[in-house]
Parts: structure tokens; sequence; C-alpha cells
């Protein structure tokens, strides 16, 4: 499946009602345009509170229904729990596919970025140390 064909059925599926959702955002190699036939579809998820992580939850029922209609590996991140660096990828790289809630959204990106550059300078410390252990 070509990655138009890729973003046009995510969209389609994220078009459906989904309560507590707030957006959705596509992130790696697709959203770069790098994505390659074998490339997985990397989804980060943001909801309204917090989802409580199970296999039954709704990241592992997103990735198992895009797996199907897909034919592709798909990883589904949950937003309210990821790392600020991690959410901070997204955000910079990332491509809406659904808005449920853009006042949401936004305070949402606004309060994660100003986390990630609170937490910055330890970031890049932390990362020279792992680098060039003394």
């Amino acid at each position: 499946m070509e990655e138009p064909d890729v973003v046009t059925r995510l969209r389609e599926y994220f078009a459906l009602p989904r309560p507590g959702l707030v957006a959705v955002y596509l992130y790696g190699s697709l959203a770069r345009e790098e994505g390659r036939p074998d490339s997985d579809v990397d989804l980060g998820l943001l909801y309204e509170t917090e989802p409580k992580l199970s296999v039954s939850g709704p990241a592992a029922v997103v990735e198992g229904e895009l797996e199907d209609l897909l034919g592709r590996t798909v990883q589904v991140v949950i937003l309210n729990a990821a790392p600020p660096d991690l959410i901070h990828r997204v955000l910079r790289d990332g491509e809406i596919l659904y808005e449920g809630d853009r006042s949401r959204r936004i305070r949402f990106e606004v309060a994660a970025r100003n986390e990630y550059f609170d937490l910055l300078p330890f970031l890049l410390r932390y990362r020279r140390m792992v680098k060039n252990p003394t």
C-alpha cells in the first residue's frame, strides 16, 4: 500500500466517533515522507483523560484494527503517558490526522513543549554523560 493510501485510510478510520479521543498524530518515517512499503505506522493518541494501559485497552484495540486494515505493523503511543522527549518528537515531526477537541489539543501541546524545554538542559547533560562516561 502506497503512503498516501495509508494516510487516507488512517483519516477515514479516525473519522468515526471515538469518545474521549482529543487528537491523533502520525509521526515517524511516514510523517517524514521517508516510509518504505515495509515501514511501520507510528501513531500518537491523545485522550481527554489517560486511559488505563491493558491488553484490551484503547491502544491495543487501535493497533489491532489498524494492522488488519493496513496490513502493516502499527505502534500506538498514548501521549498522555509518554515521556517528554517522545512527545516533543511527535509534535515536531508529526502530522495531525484527527482533531476532536482543538482547544484541549493546543493546551496539551503548549504544556508539553513547556515541560520539554524545562527538561532539555538535563536531557542534554544526561545524553553527554551516556555518550562520554568519565
